[in-house]
């Protein structure tokens, strides 16, 4: 049994990955933006709260004997921390896979052009406000992984991404 967690930034592909292995597998996926839509901006701490729910709705289709995929930018080690404890508790193993885009304008035209999707304001759809949001959070991404962890360049097509983490995961 899995608990597939995946990383990165925004635009780096992970939702459109995890989406894939999702289906591929037939295993639930929670999606943290899913959760952080359903709750109010102003609520101290969002964030984190939609890290927990995310995390305790993992926990139950674990103990449930299922494998489950949570999709969310993981850029924090307190949330590593989180899913070690949830994958440890259900006797599950716990794999990383983190997304990257290695090419900068492929990445800018998948931030930008989710301006006409009309996401919630939490949603990164500016370029440049995108950028200074990847300053903050880029430094606090780097931290040891001790699990399985595979890094997915989404400039390929999805078909390859999704073959390459089946390929891994066997």
């Amino acid at each position: 049994m899995w608990l597939i967690v995946m990383k990165g930034l925004s635009g780096s592909g992970k939702s459109t990955l995890s989406r894939a292995v999702s289906e591929h597998f037939g295993w639930p996926l929670i999606d943290k933006d899913d959760v952080r839509d359903c709750l109010a901006d102003e609520i101290p701490e969002v964030g984190g709260l939609a890290y927990d729910i995310m995390f305790r709705i993992a926990r139950r289709q674990l103990l449930q004997g299922l494998s489950v995929i949570c999709d969310s930018p993981l850029t924090a080690s307190m949330s590593y921390d989180h899913a070690q404890v949830i994958a440890q508790e259900a006797q599950a193993t716990l794999a990383i896979i983190e997304c990257i885009c290695s090419d900068e304008l492929l990445w800018k035209r998948r931030i930008t052009s989710r301006k006409a999707l009309g996401l919630p304001a939490h949603h990164q759809t500016d370029w440049d406000r995108f950028q200074a949001y990847r300053r903050l959070y880029g430094s606090q991404a780097s931290y040891p992984i001790f699990h399985p962890y595979l890094i997915v360049d989404t400039i390929k097509p999805i078909h390859e991404c999704l073959n390459e983490v089946v390929a891994w995961l066997a």
